[in-house]
């Protein structure tokens, strides 16, 4: 009923909600509300607790979470939102990463590539590549390879003139070799070629390493954060 690959909408007298599998490598059951307040969440909350199942939110501002947290869901993780001024960046002198546009053709390659970069709860599933097709009008897919290897990927999606790094990654295997550099400047010069205002990210506020790359580029936080909360 809800570990499905695609998104299934449900509809009660206390509200509508969508839910699809986490991914392919969890039992989690992804949740997004449509509308409704407590008496959903606490639903299903007891859902939860009645079936051994575990669902996890999409992402909700910080600054909205009370009606979860009082219908007894759990804050999981903690998002930062960055962004950086495009029009104050100068281009990089670099060799750019390979660039395409971003199709439903790429989504098979980029799920074995995501497995190496990721731990399991942040893999994405094919589900989930589609839907970050979907919310922007238009999305550039970057490679990053070592050799012959497809070793890193960035997605960046952009509508009007703003721009979002919608995924960004290199394998374990290759991580510390400069690779996560030239590819973020990769994206960074073909935004700014491109005449979008900014980027903005999301990243886990626990994630160091990634927060330090961000930064060292010139991206700031601001003053936002996403929490995904959780039935257990």
């Amino acid at each position: 009923m809800y570990l499905t690959d695609e998104k299934t909408k449900h509809t009660s007298w206390v509200g509508s909600y969508q839910t699809r599998k986490w991914n392919d490598v969890t039992s989690i059951i992804y949740f997004e509300k449509v509308y409704g307040g407590r008496s959903l969440l606490k639903r299903i909350k007891q859902e939860a607790e009645n079936t051994g199942l575990k669902f996890n939110s999409s992402m909700i501002q910080e600054n909205e979470t009370h009606s979860w947290l009082s219908s007894g869901w759990n804050a999981a993780e903690k998002l930062n939102v960055l962004s950086i001024n495009l029009r104050s960046l100068e281009l990089k002198n670099i060799e750019p990463s390979h660039c395409e546009n971003f199709t439903k053709n790429n989504i098979d390659e980029l799920i074995d590539l995501d497995r190496s970069i990721f731990s399991p709860y942040w893999q994405n599933s094919r589900a989930a590549f589609v839907e970050t097709l979907d919310s922007c009008n238009q999305n550039f897919l970057f490679k990053e390879y070592s050799g012959d290897s497809l070793v890193g990927y960035a997605i960046l999606g952009a509508t009007r003139n703003f721009s979002f790094l919608q995924r960004f990654g290199i394998s374990t295997e290759y991580q510390h070799n400069g690779h996560g550099s030239k590819l973020l400047n990769s994206v960074l010069n073909f935004a700014k070629e491109k005449k979008y205002i900014n980027i903005r990210l999301n990243t886990q506020e626990n994630n160091e390493a990634a927060k330090g790359l961000y930064t060292k580029h010139g991206f700031e936080f601001t003053k936002t954060n996403f929490i995904i909360l959780s039935t257990s």
